[in-house]
């Protein structure tokens, strides 16, 4: 399972609410899982917000930084 698959699970399987709990617009989303999953690296405070909203670790959504 990709990190975006484990996010989009961990908010109930809606990705419209993942894209809303991190702060960017559902297509954001659906072109992270086109690309084939990875979450892109980002500031501190952006991965920060993934990790609140999903309550997955950090190497469950970032596993090439972590």
């Amino acid at each position: 399972m990709t990190p975006i698959e484990k996010a989009i699970r961990a908010v109930g399987g809606n990705k419209s609410e993942l894209a809303r709990l991190v702060g960017c617009v559902p297509s954001n989303i659906t072109n992270i899982v086109a690309r084939g999953g990875r979450i892109p690296c980002m500031s501190k405070e952006k991965r920060d917000r993934w990790i609140n909203a999903t309550g997955l670790s950090k190497k469950d959504l970032f596993p090439d930084i972590y």
